[in-house]
């Protein structure tokens, strides 16, 4: 491979069956010019994707076997994760998939990010860069945004079936600063100034503005 292209090759594996044939597998990777190799420390299911824990020790004979770069991947849900798998297994990086969909502010630091911010920050995204994604794309964001620490709230249903209902950014905004700020009993965000009358029929939730969203958004960009 390091003959054949003019970049670098990662490569990505999840644990051979038997397990010991992987440090095998990867070597041969590394003799045939991959740059790094990424380890899933799962063995393929054909049931789940992710079924069970993963294997980090089998990441740290990974590293301890190999001359090339050694990226983890599996077991982070919270930014403690991250720390404790670079020191469990000794890798050189680590790879992040499915949390980043809750949580892209991951690599942020310990905070979690208030969900309904991220989601109206994406949704300002999606309104400055129009066709990139559609809108199942973007709802299927969103559920992942607001999930990630509310899906266990007995609201949720409620709000994905809300959220499956909408058409637009502006309603999926709507649902955002209205409905959800009031299932976590805070003052729908348009609403924060207008008497208490006004605010039970929503009124005066002008969404359009001068552009087709008018999203007040948190002052900080999430660390990629």
């Amino acid at each position: 491979m390091n003959q054949s292209f003019t970049v670098p090759v990662s490569t990505k594996l999840r644990l051979c069956q038997p397990i010991e044939k992987t440090l095998e597998f990867a070597q041969r990777l590394e003799h045939v010019g991959a740059s790094w190799v990424t380890l899933h420390a799962r063995t393929v299911s054909a049931r789940r994707r992710r079924q069970g824990a993963a294997d980090l020790s089998q990441v740290k004979r990974l590293k301890g076997g190999l001359s090339i770069p050694v990226v983890s991947n599996g077991n982070v849900r919270l930014w403690d994760d991250l720390c404790e798998n670079l020191t469990l297994t000794g890798a050189d990086g680590l790879m992040v998939g499915e949390t980043l969909l809750g949580n892209p502010c991951i690599f942020h630091g310990p905070n979690l990010p208030e969900p309904v911010d991220i989601s109206l920050e994406y949704l300002s995204l999606c309104q400055q860069y129009p066709g990139t994604a559609t809108i199942r794309n973007i709802q299927t964001h969103i559920r992942h945004f607001i999930g990630f620490q509310y899906s266990r709230h007995p609201w949720f249903n409620n709000f994905r079936a809300d959220l499956d209902a909408t058409t637009t950014l502006e309603e999926i905004e709507r649902l955002l600063i209205v409905k959800v700020e009031r299932w976590l009993s805070r003052t729908p965000r348009c609403l924060q100034t207008e008497p208490e009358d006004v605010l039970e029929s929503d009124a005066s939730c002008d969404l359009r503005g001068d552009s087709p969203l008018n999203l007040m958004l948190p002052g900080y960009i999430p660390s990629p």
